[in-house]
């Protein structure tokens, strides 16, 4: 439902290459006003309604140097050159809950991981330990679709509609999604944040099975379920730093 459109050719933009995150423009056919928002590990994205012009895009560009700039110092002091090691710790902050990890040379080139009670054990044979990164998104993905999807039908039946079906799955731009068809899609790495955020981007995915839009409409069907759901839209916009960035790792 979205078209990318790259990299915006104006003021004080900077190129992927650069050590600031790059701001890049996606056009969105669902989208009704111009926002921006944090898309890791490095680049800060505008998502603009279809047909604006180029010029109002420039303008809110810089109207919002301000936030901007403060985006690519929370990127840098989150992301920074060594923040790609493999974790020691991780905290689901969704479920309260914390693990070590603990890695060991495996004899043979297969990678392993089992969990015991807090504790993520990791054997791996391979250079660097290489295999590690993609069993930690295999545990997390299983942790997401053990936790998320009972979390999402419970608010389903305090609205008295829910999905067709329910996909979980590791995205870089978005925390979650509803399909024409009602289908929601969720971002394992929500399991990163506190029950507050999580339960209203659960609240406006399902809140989009009776308005698939962002109308005024749509926000009041929003605020009957979450009153304070224009501070959690706000948090939940910069919320991708608190994701790790082996979570975003291929």
């Amino acid at each position: 439902m979205t078209e990318q459109l790259g990299l915006f050719d104006g003021p004080d933009l900077q190129s992927p290459r650069s050590a600031e995150a790059a701001l890049s423009v996606r056009e969105s056919r669902r989208a009704r006003r111009l926002t921006l928002r944090m898309v890791p590990p490095h680049t800060l994205e505008v998502v603009v309604p279809r047909g604006t012009r180029p010029a109002k895009v420039a303008a809110f560009v810089a109207a919002n140097q301000p936030w901007i700039e403060h985006a690519r110092h929370e990127i840098a002091r989150r992301y920074r050159a060594d923040s790609n090691r493999l974790p020691s710790r991780i905290e689901l902050a969704a479920l309260g809950r914390i693990w070590s990890v603990r890695y060991a040379r495996a004899l043979g080139p297969r990678a392993r991981l089992r969990e015991s009670p807090g504790v993520l054990e990791l054997a791996d044979g391979a250079p660097q330990y290489a295999g590690a990164t993609a069993l930690l998104r295999a545990w997390l993905l299983r942790q997401a679709k053990v936790w998320l999807t009972p979390l999402l039908l419970e608010e389903a039946a305090a609205l008295g509609r829910g999905p067709t079906a329910v996909q979980i799955r590791l995205q870089r731009t978005r925390w979650g999604s509803c399909s024409s068809t009602g289908s929601i899609s969720l971002n394992a790495a929500l399991l990163f944040l506190e029950p507050p955020l999580v339960r209203y981007l659960l609240v406006h995915e399902l809140c989009h099975l009776l308005l698939l839009n962002h109308s005024a409409r749509f926000w009041k069907r929003v605020a009957a379920l979450e009153p304070n759901y224009r501070a959690l839209d706000r948090k939940l916009t910069d919320a991708w730093t608190l994701v790790p960035l082996w979570v975003h790792e291929r």
